[in-house]
């Protein structure tokens, strides 16, 4: 029958360049504060030396009194995120082309990445370089989506209606999208290198509390997910 409307796939185009624009660390506030106004153990009440046997037991039973927060934030990440969608219409059985809608919304996004301190940690000393096996990093979620300089851009097909339903379906798909992006690979990998700094951060001010800075000269941080391959000197 003449006149037919054949809607074609509408796919939702996600463009990322990943190019970030903040990215920050740190290890949460309140344990670091409490990590520098605890003061280390004086030379009157002298402490053992680390060995392997007792240097994982000694962290793990330091962490109620570092901190009471379950998680230890690691690095926040903050990127322009551009999202498309486009709509195509075509009638008499696909001869005749209505046009394609394209709608676009851009915003700045702010994930955040944490550790929690309860799960396994292990630390070993090799000479005087300190290798530590963290938890795997964990995406917060959902990530702030800063509302306040969001973007959309319209673009209408010549035969077709407003594109106000289109652009609303896309805002819809954000938030679930986003939470997707939060712990993907490519995220994941830009963010990474500040969490090791985090966590390396956080033990040396243990090992600054406990009186045992100066035998460590070096922080090897690993994380749970991590091969060996992957570590970064």
């Amino acid at each position: 029958m003449p006149g037919l409307c054949f809607p074609r796939k509408e796919p939702l185009i996600e463009t990322n360049h990943l190019t970030p624009i903040l990215i920050t660390g740190g290890a949460s506030l309140t344990a670091l504060l409490l990590l520098r106004t605890n003061k280390p153990k004086t030379e009157s009440s002298p402490v053992p030396s680390f060995n392997d046997e007792n240097l994982t037991e000694r962290f793990i039973s330091a962490i109620p009194e570092l901190t009471q927060e379950l998680n230890l934030e690691l690095a926040t990440a903050t990127f322009n995120e551009t999202f498309t969608k486009q709509s195509d219409l075509t009638t008499c059985w696909g001869l005749i082309d209505l046009g394609t809608s394209t709608v676009q919304v851009q915003v700045p996004v702010t994930y955040r990445y944490h550790l929690y301190l309860r799960e396994r940690w292990q630390l070993e000393l090799k000479q005087r370089c300190l290798v530590v096996h963290a938890p795997v990093i964990t995406p917060s979620r959902p990530p702030a989506i800063h509302t306040d300089r969001l973007t959309t851009m319209a673009v209408r097909g010549w035969a077709r209606g407003s594109t106000g339903g289109l652009l609303a379906e896309l805002q819809q798909s954000l938030t679930p999208t986003l939470n997707q992006f939060a712990g993907d690979a490519r995220h994941l990998e830009l963010v990474r290198p500040q969490c090791r700094a985090s966590v390396a951060e956080f033990v040396r001010l243990w090992l600054e509390r406990e009186g045992q800075a100066a035998r460590i000269t070096q922080i090897t941080v690993q994380f749970a997910d991590e091969t060996q391959k992957q570590l970064k000197p």
